[in-house]
């Protein structure tokens, strides 16, 4: 007899056997890193190969003015699993969402994001987290919030598909 509980994805990735590409996570919120101040919404897909529409937006104005990425293209996208349920309900499996895009900075294309969400609980503000860094080529770094930063409104949801 095999018995499979709510986290049986977690128990068997634990074993190897398996990997959370179904899942998803979507929310937004917001934070302050300095003088940055930075917004962000999407809605990601685990499987980067999937055709299913992921959508990223982030928006943040520092002292050169108000800035936008918008990406085009998902990557890359892993969701480890969590073996601690942070994520609260849905359990998911994963709390962590860490991905890769091309995109358009300011309308211009070619840019190139690198994130990580997470979603530590409920509610979101004050626990869940996000680190970004977008490229621009000829121009570099454009956006670079690391170490992670907590938000200070929104949340972040992992969903198991």
């Amino acid at each position: 007899m095999v018995l499979l509980w709510p986290t049986w994805r977690v128990a068997l990735a634990g074993l190897t056997y398996y990997f959370p590409f179904e899942g998803r996570m979507t929310g937004g919120g917001n934070c302050t890193v300095g003088d940055v101040k930075v917004t962000h919404g999407f809605q990601l897909h685990c499987n980067a190969l999937g055709d299913e529409s992921n959508n990223l937006e982030v928006n943040w104005q520092d002292g050169t003015g108000s800035h936008r990425f918008h990406l085009d293209a998902l990557i890359a996208a892993i969701c480890p699993p969590d073996f601690r349920d942070l994520e609260e309900q849905p359990v998911a499996g994963f709390n962590t969402y860490i991905g890769s895009g091309t995109g358009t900075y300011d309308g211009s294309a070619f840019a190139v994001a690198n994130w990580t969400f997470k979603d530590l609980g409920e509610p979101g503000k004050d626990h869940d987290t996000f680190e970004i860094t977008i490229m621009v080529p000829g121009i570099g770094i454009v956006l670079n919030i690391f170490p992670a930063c907590t938000l200070e409104g929104g949340n972040h949801q992992a969903h198991p598909e």
